[in-house]
């Protein structure tokens, strides 16, 4: 009998532990820094580590920290303090958008009510800024993260202000997710280069690089919700369209349409109208090579942020290699 022979991939076992260990480092400081004050607390201290999240934040932290040769153990502080504000948005989100799961499972607005979500996520900031005041580099970091849980403020605004309203363009559309996404990513970027104790003007540039990749991510999920497939996206494609929430593919197309094409923006508040018309909306996207013209921009933009991480020299080859690798995956494939 021929034995069977298993091939396997060493780097991507070593890689998996890795990531697996990161994830339990910044786990174990969220467990840390929520408190208990209350029972429900408890409900909220558990949603937040057992969620399941992937930790994309942290993660990127982590590896700009490696990049730039930090060799402490603060990184882990900061990276909690991020998902701690993530989380927070995340039950905000819930209770705005009246969703009743999160990755296939009930949230917490769904089980304890609005009220209690809403509290619980103030309770998550208060425990994350408690705890960011007891960090060495405290008052660099401060405005950092009160910058981003104000701009997390005028984003949730701004988007409740312009959903289904066809006035919505660039500009705004910029404000927003810079808001409820890219600020964060910066600030995890940007925090990095604080803990290293670099100056102001050089900290800038990691706070740049951090927003041209929340951007990036966010795109990517607004192109992904009309050019994919519900397989890989895991869950139903046009949900942003349903809700009447204009994004970038709406935004990229209509800067296409000629004038008589933009009157279908004159019925974009009516719901039915939509559903009717969706054919037609997906007819003109493949008209003017929408996904095509996104897919160029997404390749343009993550090139631009590899190579700003390729002119680093650092003693931690194998983690911006790790970097790169991950970046790379954010490419998009044409459906």
């Amino acid at each position: 009998m021929k034995k069977k022979i298993i091939n396997f991939d060493l780097s991507k076992i070593v890689k998996k532990v890795k990531r697996k260990k990161i994830i339990q480092q910044v786990d174990r400081k969220l467990y840390h820094i929520i408190k208990e004050d209350l029972h429900f607390f408890k409900v909220v201290k558990r949603f937040v580590v057992f969620s399941g999240g992937k930790r994309i934040r942290p993660f990127s932290h982590y590896y700009f920290s490696k990049l730039l040769n930090y060799e402490g153990k603060e990184w882990i502080d900061v990276a909690a303090i991020g998902e701690l504000i993530h989380a927070a948005s995340l039950l905000h989100d819930d209770v705005i958008d009246n969703s009743d799961q999160r990755r296939g499972k009930p949230t917490l607005n769904a089980t304890h009510g609005n009220k209690k979500a809403i509290l619980g996520g103030d309770y998550l900031l208060a425990c994350g800024i408690d705890h960011l005041i007891t960090l060495p580099h405290k008052l660099q970091l401060l405005p950092v993260f009160t910058r981003v849980i104000r701009n997390l403020a005028v984003a949730e605004i701004l988007q409740m202000e312009y959903e289904k309203n066809p006035q919505m363009d660039f500009s705004i559309y910029e404000k927003i997710i810079e808001g409820k996404t890219a600020d964060l990513f910066s600030a995890m970027v940007e925090a990095s280069a604080i803990l290293m104790d670099y100056p102001p003007e050089q900290t800038k540039k990691y706070r740049e690089i951090g927003l041209k990749m929340g951007r990036l991510f966010q795109i990517r999920d607004d192109y992904l919700d009309y050019f994919s497939n519900e397989n890989q996206l895991g869950k139903r494609l046009y949900l942003d369209y349903e809700r009447g929430i204009i994004t970038y593919p709406i935004l990229v197309l209509r800067s296409y349409m000629n004038k008589s094409e933009r009157n279908f923006f004159d019925f974009w508040g009516s719901d039915e109208f939509r559903k009717q018309n969706l054919a037609h909306m997906l007819e003109l996207m493949k008209k003017y090579q929408i996904s095509q013209r996104i897919k160029n921009e997404i390749d343009q933009k993550l090139d631009e942020i590899i190579n700003f991480i390729k002119e680093h020299q650092t003693k931690n080859p194998n983690e911006k290699e790790e970097l790169i690798s991950t970046l790379r995956q954010l490419s998009v494939s044409i459906e």
